[in-house]
């Protein structure tokens, strides 16, 4: 049901309300760093079809905000098919990137998010992520209307503050850093530096003990703002060199503009373990920490990120273990900071036997709508290989999404009522681009489903 149902059909009991400002996270970011219109048009399309994803966020009885529309034909194929009840999609009239003003800013919308909220006392509010937008709406919202509670906004005197910190590189390092060493848990050895002069010192450092190193912009993103070099390359940019490498890698992108950074030792992992980045989340309440799931990450050689695993094999259970134990350990320090909501620890499973902790993501990520789609349909890592890819291509021209569901319409969950099968989690109107979540009943049944995507779709 989309945004132009009466307003009657509210009487439905509504439980949750989901704000999909997942563009809106990196507005700041995107919006200082890309020079380029059409380069940066296409970055602002790409956070905003990742708010389709919302669909899986949380159970039945729901509604899910989006910048601009969930496809019709996708929001009811998935409805259908996965089983949710009461499933609601509403939008502004002119959704941006900032959707929490475009919200303010549309008083049909307000209006209806009011009357919503009013007839459904205690109704939970829960966004992607804690920006200065989204405290500006839940105030105006306060202003309008009682009665409804937040999820995830931190109990201190300045929330986004307390976010950002845990989300840059050089604050998340800076807040666990007494907590590590512990056994096999630590931090990989690093430097966090202001200037590019401090970061040519970092890489010297590395360098002379014969080590590679990872550069790290503090606010970049899913690769964005960083530069591996592993032990091989690190060998090429001679000493004297150094300098000069390092400003060119400055003058690159103007991501590399935006101080601190963070420069690390590489890590050779072992690929066996979640293919070497293994990641723990989990959420907090006022009660406390509450552990949900560990994955793997397809990260790519340059770091970026693609989608999760989620399986029981992919980890031994010394990792899944000491996931745990971090987990606990920094969601307690987090608890006490006053952070509310989900976040995540991104992990190397070192080549030494160590599990080095690389960063925090202080929001939903990547892997919150699997887990969603997990937990609804109750699977877990022991009845089912999962996996997830949010930037699956096809062959040009756009395709527009009844033709897409048509073209992979044989191997869409659940196939032939078994639970396996593929789930479309959106589609983009303006790039060749899908976002898919496979169900496999292991990991050969899984890949092979990823095979048979990408043939039906080249058939187009």
């Amino acid at each position: 049901m989309q945004s132009h149902a009466p307003l009657s059909f509210y009487m439905q009991k509504i439980k949750d309300i989901f704000i999909a400002n997942t563009a809106e996270a990196f507005a700041d970011l995107l919006e200082q760093t890309i020079l380029n219109d059409s380069h940066q048009q296409d970055r602002f399309q790409q956070e905003i079809d990742l708010s389709q994803r919302a669909q899986f966020w949380g159970m039945d009885d729901k509604i899910i905000i989006t910048p601009n529309p969930v496809p019709d034909t996708l929001l009811e194929y998935n409805s259908k098919r996965i089983g949710y009840k009461n499933l609601i999609n509403l939008w502004p009239e002119n959704g941006g990137i900032r959707l929490c003003k475009s919200i303010i800013d549309d008083p049909k919308l307000v209006r209806s998010l009011t009357q919503i909220v009013r007839s459904n006392p205690g109704v939970k509010i829960t966004s992607y992520s804690v920006t200065d937008d989204y405290a500006n709406l839940l105030r105006f919202l306060e202003s309008k209307v009682t009665g409804w509670q937040v999820t995830n906004l931190p109990r201190t005197t300045n929330p986004v503050n307390l976010v950002k910190t845990i989300d840059f590189k050089n604050g998340f390092r800076e807040m666990v850093a007494d907590i590590f060493p512990r056994g096999n848990l630590r931090l990989p050895r690093g430097f966090i530096c202001k200037t590019e002069t401090d970061v040519s010192k970092a890489i010297f450092s590395f360098l002379n003990a014969g080590r590679g190193f990872v550069i790290k912009v503090h606010n970049g993103e899913s690769g964005w703002g960083v530069k591996i070099v592993d032990y091989n390359t690190a060998q090429r940019p001679k000493q004297t060199k150094v300098n000069e490498w390092s400003h060119e890698l400055f003058e690159s992108d103007p991501v590399w503009k935006f101080a601190p950074y963070v420069v690390e030792e590489f890590t050779p992992v072992d690929k066996t373990i979640a293919g070497g980045f293994p990641s723990g989340e989990g959420h907090i309440t006022d009660q406390g920490f509450i552990f949900d799931y560990h994955c793997g990450q397809e990260v790519t050689e340059e770091g970026s990120f693609k989608g999760i695993v989620v399986s029981a094999d992919i980890l031994p259970d010394s990792v899944s273990k000491n996931i745990k134990i971090a987990m606990e350990m920094i969601g307690k320090k987090l608890h006490t900071s006053g952070y509310r909501g989900i976040f995540d620890v991104d992990f190397a499973a070192g080549a030494d036997g160590n599990l080095y902790i690389l960063e925090s993501n202080a929001r939903m990520t990547g892997g919150t709508h699997v887990y969603g789609i997990m937990s609804y349909l109750r699977f877990n890592g022991s009845n089912a290989y999962v996996l997830s890819n949010d930037s699956f291509r096809y062959d040009t021209p756009v395709q527009k999404p009844d033709k897409i569901l048509a073209l992979l319409s044989d191997i869409l969950y659940p196939i032939k009522r078994q639970k396996r099968g593929l789930i479309v989690s959106f589609i983009s109107a303006s790039r060749p681009v899908i976002g898919i979540i496979v169900v496999g009943e292991n990991k050969e049944d899984a890949r092979l489903l990823i095979h048979r995507a990408k043939d039906c779709l080249s058939a187009h």
